[in-house]
């Protein structure tokens, strides 16, 4: 692929309830975000802060996650992946060793397995490629 913002493209084709995306770096720097009309909205502040959430990721359920100046639960983490849930929108967080792949949904719990799938799909493939 011959950027970042591909990525985001191919991220997007994963699942129709993704309605914004972004690939930041480990320390909060934004790699790429969607735009135009799905424009990611969380602030370098925000970004930076939800970066660190990976550090000790077992306390995020207890303190929840804040993104696009929304706090959503987290009812789930594992290993290298957060799942934030507000009503009926969510998003899906996936670590490599060097990114983070946010996507952001709305839909029933339903959409939200193709969400999950589309995230660590492109975090496998950067994993793959030493990210």
């Amino acid at each position: 692929m011959s950027g970042w913002d591909d990525y985001i493209k191919l991220l997007f084709g994963k699942s129709a309830a993704i309605k914004r995306a972004a690939i930041i770096g480990s320390d909060g720097s934004v790699w790429a975000r969607s735009g135009d009309a799905n424009a990611f909205r969380a602030t370098e502040s925000e970004l930076k802060k939800f970066a660190a959430l990976f550090n000790d990721i077992t306390s995020v359920p207890g303190t929840g996650a804040d993104l696009e100046d929304i706090h959503y639960i987290v009812p789930r983490v594992e290993e290298k992946l957060i799942f934030g849930k507000k009503e009926q929108t969510g998003f899906f967080a996936a670590k490599t060793n060097q990114a983070i792949v946010i996507a952001m949904y709305e839909g029933d719990n339903a959409q939200s397995a193709s969400v999950r799938a589309g995230v660590e799909f492109i975090a496998q493939y950067l994993s793959s490629a030493g990210y």
